[in-house]
């Protein structure tokens, strides 16, 4: 079956790329001849800010502070993402959807990834947040990405870095659950998460010393949906890219897992009250290990015969509500009797 996905949307990437190569050429033939004036009125307005926007791939220093539902711009990119992310939030409730999430992902993949150019993306939303926060002039619509995943994960869980997300879908359909590694072991799991959390602060202190977007620069998904390196950074970029493929292959969905800013914050909305999270429905449980093994991501490990779930680490996949032979699981909200971490005990 994936096998058959991967070849499908290594299809619709070839289509994409002969269909833009005219865009491109029409694009260049189009404003070959510009006056310099313009160049340097443009270079002199963005010395002190770089922006993310998809206007042109790469991460240009440009800012727009007008309303442009035009096809690809940044608003519009925005929508789609998080119309999709509701629409997934729907699918997860239900055992028949949700077996059509390997599908959402290659759309996820095909769409924002490398038909948009991985750019602008919820990361870079994220990062232009944290500017904007800091009294820097940013694009107000480059902010709506990272804030509106907001109140979707409190209606439905983390289902963006589940269901849609391009940078988790490709490290996903890299993985080789085969190829054992002391990368999915419970101690990695811990030193990965101390990673995490020192990696989101060196990431916030380099935007309001810098005040402009690094990351870009070096991302290595913007190299490989754009099949190039950045010109400047290229050792840099290569490094990363190599550890992100070789880590995808035996770890799953590292990057999340370690790097990814957005998915600490989204995490943390599991412990707001009402939030949703995963749990017991009933006390038919058993403390099986089904639930556990079947969890990639590892917000369900196993100590001493018992299963515990963190939802700040869960991506709503519905892997764990499927295997549940007992039908035990499902989406609650958060409250005082449903914790953001449970144990999963046999009861008598």
């Amino acid at each position: 079956m994936k096998f058959c996905l991967i070849l499908t949307f290594i299809s619709l990437i070839t289509f994409l790329a002969i269909s833009q190569e005219d865009d491109f050429k029409a694009y260049t033939e189009d404003t070959t001849i510009v006056q310099s004036n313009e160049f340097k009125t443009f270079e002199e307005s963005t010395d002190n800010i770089s922006v993310c926007s998809h206007y042109q791939k790469g991460c240009p220093y440009a800012q727009n502070n007008l309303i442009d539902w035009s096809w690809g711009s940044t608003l519009t990119i925005t929508a789609i993402a998080l119309a999709l992310t509701i629409i997934a939030g729907i699918m997860v409730r239900y055992k028949t959807t949700r077996n059509f999430r390997n599908i959402m992902l290659i759309i996820g993949l095909v769409f924002f990834g490398f038909y948009n150019g991985a750019c602008p993306c919820m990361i870079s939303s994220f990062q232009n947040t944290i500017l904007y926060v800091a009294g820097y002039d940013i694009d107000w619509t480059s902010l709506l990405w990272f804030l509106g995943l907001i109140p979707i994960t409190y209606v439905f869980g983390k289902v963006w870095c589940g269901w849609v997300c391009h940078l988790g879908a490709l490290q996903e359909f890299l993985y080789r659950p085969k190829l054992h590694s002391w990368l999915t072991n419970e101690k990695t799991g811990k030193i990965l998460k101390i990673i995490r959390y020192i990696l989101i602060i060196a990431l916030i202190i380099q935007l309001l010393i810098m005040g402009n977007i690094f990351w870009c620069k070096i991302d290595p998904f913007k190299a490989i949906f754009n099949i190039q390196l950045n010109v400047h950074y290229e050792v840099v970029a290569s490094i990363l890219l190599v550890l992100l493929l070789i880590s995808s292959l035996f770890s799953f969905r590292p990057f999340c897992r370690t790097i990814c800013p957005v998915g600490i914050i989204l995490g943390w909305i599991s412990h707001i009250p009402g939030a949703s999270i995963v749990g017991l429905k009933s006390k038919q449980c058993i403390s099986c290990k089904l639930c556990s093994e079947t969890c990639d991501i590892h917000a369900i490990t196993r100590r001493k015969n018992i299963s515990y779930i963190d939802n700040k680490e869960c991506i709503a996949c519905g892997d764990c509500i499927d295997e549940c032979n007992k039908c035990s699981l499902e989406f609650l909200r958060k409250s005082s009797k449903n914790k953001p971490v449970q144990i999963f005990k046999k009861w008598y």
